[in-house]
Order: C-alpha cells, then sequence, then structure tokens
C-alpha cells in the first residue's frame, strides 16, 4: 500500500543516495529537508528507520517507514550488506541524519541517535582529516557539490556572463565556478569546468569583476565580442581549441598563443576567433562565492580544482564534444577542466569545511 509521504522521498533519492555514500566513509551525513512539513499537521516528526541490503529492519512513524521501503526497494543499500543504514528525521522535519554501522541492528534509543552535524549539509566530521590523505575522493565530491548547490540557492542560481555588468552586485573579491553545456555529472547535474580567482599578490588591485569582465570580452562599441585574449588566459585556452578544432592551422594557433610579439600579419585573422570565444564563455553559467581572504582564495581554487582534475583521480569524465578535447595544453585535455594550474596536486578535504563556512555566511 502506497504512502502519501512516498512522492516527498522519491524526489529526494538522489541526494538520500549521496548521503548514505558520504556516511558510509564519515559515519554520518545531514541531509537538510524542506516541505516535509507540508505532508501534514504533527507536533513532531521524529523518525527512525534501519534498512539493511533491501530490507526494513525497523521503522517508526509512517513518514520514516515510507522513507526506509523506498530505500530497499531501490538497491541503493545492497552495496553495503553486512551495514545497518539508520535514518533519523529531527523533530522539526528540517533535516535527515543518516549513519552507517556495522554488526547487527540494534533497538533505537535516545542515546544511539546519531548526533547532528553543525550547519551539515551532507557533513562528516573532519576533525581527524585536516592535513591528510583524502579518505574518500567520492564523498568529498559529492559533498563539494552539495555546498555548491546551497551556493547556487543563495545567490538566485548562475549567471550567464553575456548578461553581466559591473553593476549586477559583485563582491570585491571572490571565487568563480563555471559549468558548460552538454557537461553533465553521472546524477545528470552540471559539472563544474573551470575555478578561478584573483588578486592572489599583495600588488595585485583586481577585483572579481575585473577578472570576469576580462573573461567576458566587450558586449558593446565597434570591437562588440572582441577584447584582448592575452589578458585573460581562459579565452586563451579556449581560443586555442577552437582553432584546433576548426582545423585554422598552426600559423594563426602560434600567433594566439604568442602573449608578447605575435605576427601582426596573422594577428588580424584572430578577430573572428575573439567574438567565438565571447560567445562560447558568454553561454557558460558559473557561480561565484564571496572570499575576501586572499589565503582563502588561494586554498579553494588550488583544492577545488586538485579534487576535481581527472589527472589525480578526479571522478567526472568530459562528454565526448567537450570543447577541451581539443586544447593545447595537455593539462586541460587531461583533466577535464579548463584549467593547467593545481591540476597535478593531492587536494586537501579540509578545504571543503572552508568553503562551508564561506558558503554559509
Amino acid at each position: 500500500m502506497s504512502s502519501k509521504y512516498d512522492l516527498f522521498w522519491a524526489a529526494r533519492l538522489e541526494q538520500i543516495r549521496d548521503g548514505i555514500q558520504l556516511a558510509s566513509t564519515h559515519r554520518r551525513a545531514v541531509i537538510p529537508l524542506s516541505g516535509l512539513g507540508d505532508e501534514g499537521e504533527r507536533q513532531s516528526w521524529r523518525g527512525t528507520a534501519d534498512v539493511r541490503g533491501n530490507q526494513v529492519v525497523r521503522s517508526s512513524m509512517a513518514h520514516a517507514t515510507s522513507l526506509a521501503r523506498l530505500v530497499a526497494n531501490s538497491g541503493i543499500c545492497e552495496r553495503w550488506p553486512e551495514r545497518t543504514i539508520r535514518f533519523a528525521i529531527g523533530a522539526a522535519g528540517d533535516e535527515l541524519t543518516i549513519s552507517v554501522a556495522a554488526g547487527p541492528a540494534v533497538s533505537v534509543s535516545p542515546s544511539l541517535e546519531p548526533m547532528p552535524v553543525p550547519a551539515g549539509n551532507l557533513a562528516p566530521p573532519r576533525d581527524e582529516m585536516q592535513g591528510s590523505a583524502p579518505a574518500d575522493r567520492h564523498a568529498d565530491t559529492v559533498e563539494f557539490y552539495v555546498l555548491l548547490d546551497e551556493l547556487a540557492r543563495k545567490v538566485s542560481g548562475p549567471r550567464l556572463l553575456r548578461d553581466c555588468t559591473g553593476s549586477s552586485g559583485w563582491p570585491s573579491h571572490g571565487v568563480y565556478f563555471f559549468h558548460e553545456s552538454g557537461e553533465l555529472r553521472p546524477n545528470g547535474t552540471a559539472r563544474v569546468v573551470r575555478v578561478g580567482t584573483h588578486a592572489l599578490t599583495e600588488a595585485s588591485q583586481t577585483t572579481l569583476w575585473d577578472r570576469l569582465r576580462q573573461h567576458r570580452g566587450h558586449i558593446r562599441g565597434p570591437n562588440a565580442g572582441g577584447v584582448n585574449h592575452r589578458a585573460s588566459v581562459f579565452r586563451r585556452h579556449v581560443g586555442a581549441a577552437i582553432i584546433r578544432r576548426d582545423g585554422l592551422g598552426r600559423e594563426l594557433l602560434d600567433s594566439w598563443l604568442d602573449r608578447h610579439n605575435p605576427s601582426v600579419r596573422v594577428a588580424a585573422r584572430g578577430a573572428p576567433i575573439e567574438v567565438k570565444v565571447s560567445q562560447y564563455i558568454g553561454d557558460m553559467p558559473f557561480l561565484w562565492l564571496s572570499v575576501p581572504e586572499r589565503s582563502d582564495r588561494d586554498s579553494i581554487e588550488r583544492n577545488s580544482i586538485a579534487l576535481l582534475s581527472r589527472r589525480v583521480g578526479g571522478l567526472d569524465i568530459p562528454s565526448p564534444g567537450w570543447l577541451g578535447h581539443y586544447a593545447e595544453r595537455e593539462e586541460i585535455r587531461g583533466s577535464g577542466l579548463w584549467n593547467v594550474n593545481h591540476v597535478d596536486l593531492r587536494y586537501d578535504p579540509g578545504f571543503l569545511r572552508n568553503l562551508a563556512r564561506l558558503v554559509r555566511h
């Protein structure tokens, strides 16, 4: 017999799946819930359920039973047949705590309720992991994207650079995360294809918008759609890939890549490429995060790239049609990112705690 709660949990199955994965390596995960209170009137939404493999071991309350039945039937716990996955719904109905225990199921009691994690969007305890080697890249990648989802809600979704101006409401300093049409993660959500920042030296006075404007190109005037790509390494990489993809020749490519003494005779042929680059980058949705401190900007950029880079174990595979496959730099082709720096580094999982702090504040 179906439950009125079945559709509620089914809509959140991917998030629950990621939470189980995270809890399997970090003991617990906390998923924020919204809308459960709309399913009925209750003084308390507290409920618990245990699932082992594809069986519901025990459950309490109809909404928790519905969750357990859905999880068991989906088969997502079969990966850990000897473990009991516990789901605990908070009294306010605004969060779901997932914890994993080995051995036989145990009776639910207050002393065994999972401890809540402060400010936890799928947040594992990380005190013991500061400065250590990554314990689980999959779990850390899940957490990274959960934080970007939270950031997207806070800034009312990603923007397109082609629509942006200096008056679009930018923080003075920050980090940005570009997506790209057709570049998806296995769960169908957009994967990050470039991470960047600015002003990493004391002498630099560049603002976040200054850097984004360099990537965007001109939108008005006689040079609309173009810009000197030598001011933006992002534009340089995208333009080089377009030249290689379209078979426009080594002479034009060498001139495009020469930052100091490009051929005057050949340089004029680069003007249409500038326009194509502006169109390409302008169509890429991106998120931005206010990061006032220079050291934080450096850490978030460096570790985000290292986490995502395919050259060192990053999980998300570029689509066969990704323009980056034509990039001049092997670092781009191999990493799956429009980045060259940091793609061969080992990331520090502790950066996710700092990222979470900045996203939430």
